[in-house]
């Protein structure tokens, strides 16, 4: 072995890589949320979300000065629209977390799970509905499949999953309102919670005033709450940090790992049933999220082929 392999520097990671690292742990997080909302099944779904936005308040604001966005905040408040539309995110984020922790105390993880991989073919139909964009062959055959899957899911339901697609359209909304103002994604969760802390900080009291508070009832239930707005902030500084090191394709594959932890989750530990009707949509779903996947890979290298010089 030559001197020059013997005292070889270790090879860092490029940006890229950074980049996948971060996503990962963003999902991870946020896959594992629902056994961590599992611990504390006792709490309310609405006190759970006032906490969430409550503790992520100082986190996000910590991050903030942090990166001396500060001055950014201030002038994306001084736009009358920019606050209008985080206005309204703040109230779909507000939903979508109530929702999610609903779904895990009445045994509906599982339906949660089947709304958050739906969630990319919504983005697409929200393109074809608001930005005129038109659908591919994939695209449309993807969006098939998964209307056979909400189909299937209503026969072994015996019901309309409604919860699923509340879930996966506030957050498909939430994200389209915030791709149409100029405000960064720490910034603007900084904003959102800001919006919402006070409306919280009412509920909270109304919540102890009639004794249906648990913050402060017990030590456990006082740190899980208080964690679970950090989990909130960590997952959405984790995903912030990482989008603008990896392609969008990228991105896009790695946003099915905190879904398929749901999944996983609702069988294997919640021990949710299971039947054949019910995998059999989530076969229909995945096979349409491969087809929309394996296409979007491939229409992003034929536009990086088009763009790079020849």
């Amino acid at each position: 072995m030559s001197a020059i392999e013997q005292h070889a520097v270790p090879r860092t990671m490029s940006d890229a890589e950074k980049g996948v690292m971060l996503a990962v742990m963003a999902h991870l997080v946020w896959g594992g949320m629902a056994v961590y909302f599992g611990f504390i099944r006792h709490v309310s779904p609405v006190e759970i979300a006032v906490h969430r936005g409550l503790w992520s308040l100082p986190i996000a604001a910590a991050m903030v000065w942090y990166l001396g966005q500060y001055r950014d905040v201030l002038r994306a408040i001084a736009s009358p629209r920019n606050l209008a539309i985080l206005v309204l995110t703040s109230a779909l984020i507000v939903f979508n977390w109530g929702f999610y922790v609903w779904s895990i105390e009445v045994g509906r993880t599982l339906e949660s799970s089947l709304g958050y991989f739906i969630n990319p073919l919504l983005n697409v139909v929200m393109g074809y509905i608001f930005l005129g964009e038109r659908f591919t062959r994939p695209q449309l055959l993807a969006l098939g499949l998964a209307v056979v899957a909400v189909l299937i899911q209503t026969v072994a339901l015996g019901a309309f999953p409604w919860l699923g697609l509340m879930l996966a359209s506030t957050f498909c909304l939430y994200g389209f309102l915030r791709k149409t103002i100029p405000v960064g994604p720490t910034q603007g969760f900084f904003i959102e919670v800001a919006i919402i802390a006070l409306p919280m900080l009412g509920v909270q009291y109304w919540l102890a005033s009639h004794g249906e508070a648990h913050f402060g009832a017990t030590a456990f239930d006082t740190l899980m709450l208080m964690g679970c707005g950090v989990m909130t902030a960590a997952a959405l500084m984790l995903f912030a940090a990482s989008i603008r090191r990896i392609r969008y394709s990228t991105a896009g594959l790695l946003q099915y790992i905190s879904p398929s932890l749901v999944f996983l989750t609702a069988v294997f530990i919640f021990g949710e049933h299971l039947d054949l009707w019910k995998m059999v949509s989530f076969l229909f779903i995945w096979l349409a999220l491969a087809i929309f996947s394996v296409a979007t890979i491939r229409d992003e290298r034929s536009r990086r082929q088009q763009i790079e010089p020849v």
